[in-house]
C-alpha cells in the first residue's frame, strides 16, 4: 500500500523557527500521526533550504563559509522539531548530495529537452525572498509584495524554463481538480497567476551567486534556489532510502519511489503559492511526470497576528513557541507542547489568518482544556471509583459504543439531543481525511460535552442512592468507552496527553490539566 506523503514547506535558513513554521509542521505531524494510527501509513518531509544569494551573504557576515553557516542552523532546525516531538520521517537538506545529484540531474533532462535555453536579461529580484517579481506585483513605493524593501535590479545571461509551454496544462489540471487547491481563494489565485500573460518563462539559473548547486552543462551557472528547493519532495525519500540515482533515469527514479510517490499534501504558506501551484508541476510535466503521478493537494495556511497586529519584534507582540511551552510545561506534567498545538489548531481554520495572543492561549486552557477534558475525565473516572466500577471488568473496547443506552418512549427532546453521537467518530475520520482539523478539535469537544449532558441528565448519584446498578452500570460502562475513544482521536493531535489520559484510564491518579492560580 501506498504512504500518505505528507511535506511541510522546505525552511529557509535566515533564522530560526517561529510560531508559523510551528504551525505548518504541527499541521503535517498531526496528518501523519492520523494516518498512522488510522490508515495506511505516512511518509513525513521536512527540511531546510540552504542554498541562495541571502545565505551566502548571512555566512559571510557571521565570517563563517556558507556551509558551516547551514550545518549550524539546519542543526538548531533538526533539533528544534526533535525536542518538540514532530514525527517526521525524514529531514532533508538540500546540500544532501542525493539531492544535489538529483537536481543536477533534473537540470540536465531539462536542457537535453530543450525546456531551458539561455538568455540575457534585466529583471527585478526581491533577496528576502529569493524571488524574482514583476512591476505590476510591487507594492506601493516599489516595495517587494512580501518584504518592506526594494528588489534589485539584476542584469545577467541565465537559462530559462519555458513556463509558456505548461501553462495551459497545469491550468486545466488545477481546474479539474486533478491538482487542488485549498482554501478555494488560493485556487483562484493560482488560477489568475496561470492567466496572468505576465508570468511567462522564468529563470532557472543564476550567474552571479556561486552558492548553489552548480550547473553541469555551464560552470559559470548554479541552480536558482527554487527549482533546487522544489525537487527536496523527491529527494528527500531518495535519501531517506538511501538510492544510488547516479545510474537511474527519472522513471527508474520514479519506480523505485512508488511506495511514497507522489506527494498527497503539500502545506505551504501564501507567500509560496506561486513556486508550488504554477512552477512545480509545471516542471515535473517537463520532466515526463504522467499526470496521475503529480502532487495531490496544496494546502495554504494563513498567517499568524497578535491582538488585531503583525508579529514584530520591534513592537513586542511575537509569540515565540517555546516561550508558551516552558509556561504550561511548569502548570502541567510536560504538556506545554501538546497545549500550544491544541490552541493554534483549534483557534484558526487552515487557510485563514489568526489571531493568537498568550491571553487568549491561557483563556483557551482554561475553558476548554481544564473544564472540558480534565473535568469530564475527573468526573467519570471519580464516579467509576466512588461506585466501586473496575474499569476492566466493564468490558470496554475501542471503534463504537459497547452497549448505547436506549432512550425512553417518554424521554424529553433533550435526552433524544444529547444521548451520545454514534457518528461521532465517522465525523471526525471524515474530517481529518479531508484536512480540517479545527472541525475534528470541535467534534472532540462535542463528544465531551455530550458526556457532560448525559452525567447531568441521569443523575448517576441518584441511581446509586436508589439502587439502580444495571443502568448505572451502563452508563458508567457507555461513558467509560466515550474517554476511550476520545484517547484515540485526540492522539494525533496531543500525543503526549492522550498517553497520560491512557494511564488515567488505567487506574492512576493523575492530574491533566490542573486549574491555574488566580
Amino acid at each position: 500500500m501506498k504512504s500518505f506523503f505528507v511535506t511541510t514547506p522546505i525552511y529557509y535558513l535566515n533564522g530560526e523557527p517561529h510560531l508559523g513554521h510551528y504551525y505548518a509542521t504541527t499541521i503535517a505531524d498531526v496528518l501523519a500521526r492520523y494516518n498512522r494510527k488510522f490508515a495506511d501509513g505516512a511518509f513525513f518531509l521536512t527540511g531546510t533550504d540552504e542554498h541562495g544569494q541571502k545565505v551566502a551573504e548571512a555566512a559571510k557576515k557571521n565570517n563563517v563559509t556558507p556551509q558551516e553557516y547551514t550545518d549550524t542552523l539546519s542543526k538548531v532546525w533538526e533539533n528544534t522539531w526533535k525536542d518538540l516531538g514532530i514525527s517526521y520521517d525524514y529531514f532533508i537538506r538540500t546540500t544532501n548530495p542525493t539531492h544535489k545529484a538529483l537536481c543536477q540531474l533534473v537540470i540536465q533532462k531539462l536542457r537535453d529537452s530543450d525546456d531551458i535555453y539561455p538568455q540575457k536579461y534585466e529583471a527585478l529580484y526581491c533577496v528576502g525572498a529569493e524571488s524574482f517579481v514583476t512591476q505590476s506585483e510591487l507594492r506601493e513605493g516599489g516595495l517587494c509584495p512580501d518584504h518592506d524593501e526594494k528588489p534589485q535590479i539584476v542584469l545577467e545571461k541565465n537559462y530559462f524554463f519555458r513556463l509558456s509551454n505548461y501553462k495551459a496544462k497545469v491550468l486545466e489540471l488545477i481546474e479539474n481538480n486533478t491538482i487542488q487547491i485549498s482554501p478555494e481563494s488560493r485556487r483562484n489565485e493560482a488560477i489568475e497567476l496561470l492567466k496572468n500573460p505576465e508570468v511567462g518563462d522564468f529563470s532557472v539559473t543564476r550567474e552571479k551567486v556561486s552558492w548553489g548547486i552548480p550547473v553541469p552543462f555551464d560552470t559559470e551557472q548554479t541552480l536558482y534556489v527554487w527549482i533546487d528547493a522544489l525537487f527536496n519532495y523527491m529527494s528527500g525519500i531518495l535519501a531517506k532510502k538511501d538510492i544510488d540515482i547516479n545510474s537511474l533515469s527519472l522513471d527508474e527514479i520514479l519506480d523505485t519511489i512508488k511506495d511514497i510517490w507522489p506527494p498527497d499534501l503539500h502545506i505551504i504558506g501564501k507567500d509560496i503559492l506561486k513556486f508550488h501551484a504554477v512552477y512545480w508541476p509545471a516542471f515535473l510535466l517537463a520532466l515526463g511526470v504522467p499526470e496521475e503521478n503529480l502532487p495531490k493537494k496544496i494546502l495554504v495556511t494563513g498567517f499568524f497576528l497578535s491582538d488585531g497586529r503583525k508579529m514584530s519584534k520591534s513592537i513586542g507582540n511575537v509569540i515565540v513557541p517555546q516561550d508558551i511551552i516552558e509556561y504550561f510545561n511548569g502548570i502541567t506534567d510536560g504538556l506545554g507542547n501538546d497545549i500550544l498545538r491544541y490552541v493554534i489548531l483549534r483557534e484558526m481554520r487552515i487557510g485563514n489568518d489568526g489571531d493568537i495572543t498568550k491571553e487568549k492561549i491561557i483563556g483557551i486552557y482554561e475553558s476548554e482544556l481544564v473544564n472540558k477534558f480534565g473535568n469530564t475525565f475527573s468526573r467519570v473516572l471519580g464516579m467509576a471509583k466512588k461506585y466501586g466500577m473496575k474499569f476492566r471488568d466493564l468490558d470496554i473496547h475501542h471503534g463504537g459504543r459497547h452497549n448505547p443506552l436506549q432512550v425512553d418512549e417518554d424521554a424529553s427532546v433533550n435526552e433524544v439531543e444529547i444521548n451520545f453521537d454514534l457518528d461521532s467518530i465517522k465525523r471526525y475520520q471524515s474530517w481529518m481525511i479531508n484536512y480540517q482539523i479545527y472541525e475534528a478539535i470541535h467534534t472532540i469537544n462535542r463528544m465531551l460535552l455530550s458526556i457532560g449532558q448525559e452525567i447531568e441528565f441521569y443523575k448517576p448519584w441518584e441511581l446509586y442512592k436508589n439502587g439502580n446498578t444495571e443502568k448505572l452500570e451502563a452508563l458508567m460502562r457507555n461513558w467509560l468507552e466515550s474517554l476511550h475513544q476520545i484517547v484515540d482521536v485526540i492522539d494525533p493531535i496531543m500525543p503526549s496527553t492522550a498517553k497520560l489520559m491512557e494511564r488515567l484510564l488505567a487506574g492512576e491518579n493523575i492530574h491533566i490539566f490542573p486549574r491555574l492560580e488566580k
